[in-house]
């Protein structure tokens, strides 16, 4: 497939609201999963079930490898939850992760999922220390709603909806969303882009990213979930975040093309 062929085409008939491509394919969520993991988390503190200021022990249960700092730290050491929930997000911290899976349940994070409305996205397990096993699953269509409706305020109200935002602006990793904007749009004085939150997500045979793009002009939900080609090395270069940045690149130079330049 021609990635820049395919999105171009579809912009024949952008009408300003949504693209869509192969929506509904099911794909490995990998660390994209996460999102829905810190939306039932802030559902808990927002009713009251859970204290914001509860902390949680490090296990040997929890350890996984892959990304992450808290695998080579000492067992036993305790975190407040948003610390967590933050290390989770910013980092793509696995074993967080699982700390937040074995506290919050399985089972309460997929009722979460589906009261978003996310029919095709499924949490499994835990995160393991394995190849080729998919603990979780999710559409370009579900990402890109729960992004949609957090940018809404539709699931929080505006105090949490900010606060959650502001812990995902710290993100570490930036590799097809937010790179895919030339810098000068982001990088200078009075930018024309405001903030962007995504969370990506990479195993072997997927990369994913998604989240908010916030501009002058407004704000819009892009998510890109490539699958089907390994790269055991998981290179930053590699030919497929080329074209994940190509597609972010082009979707925002025609968001803001109908607008005039401030």
């Amino acid at each position: 497939m021609n990635i820049e062929k395919t999105i171009k085409d579809s912009l024949i008939n952008f009408d300003g609201k949504v693209v869509k491509i192969n929506e509904k394919e099911k794909y490995n969520a990998a660390s994209c999963i996460k999102i829905f993991i810190l939306i039932e988390l802030f559902n808990e503190i927002s009713n009251g079930i859970i204290d914001r200021k509860i902390e949680l022990t490090y296990l040997d249960k929890y350890y996984v490898n892959g990304s992450g700092v808290m695998r080579y730290l000492s067992k036993g050491i305790k975190l407040p939850i948003l610390d967590i929930a933050t290390l989770m997000m910013i980092i793509s911290d696995n074993v967080e992760t699982n700390m937040l899976i074995d506290f919050l349940g399985i089972d309460k994070i997929n009722k979460a999922i589906k009261n978003i409305g996310c029919k095709d996205t499924k949490l499994y397990s835990k995160f393991k220390s394995v190849e080729d096993e998919v603990f979780s699953e999710t559409t370009a269509y579900d990402y890109y709603l729960v992004w949609k409706k957090l940018n809404n305020c539709e699931l929080f109200n505006k105090d949490i909806t900010q606060e959650i935002i502001d812990i995902i602006k710290n993100q570490k990793y930036h590799e097809m969303v937010v790179d895919g904007i030339d810098k000068v749009y982001k990088e200078v004085e009075n930018p024309i882009v405001n903030y962007i939150v995504t969370k990506s997500g990479k195993y072997q045979s997927v990369r994913n990213d998604g989240g908010i793009v916030s501009t002058k002009y407004g704000n819009y939900i892009l998510t890109i979930l490539i699958k089907d080609f390994k790269d055991k090395d998981y290179r930053n270069d590699e030919y497929v975040y080329s074209q994940g940045k190509k597609i972010s690149n082009i979707i925002f130079n025609e968001f803001i093309r109908k607008f005039p330049i401030l």
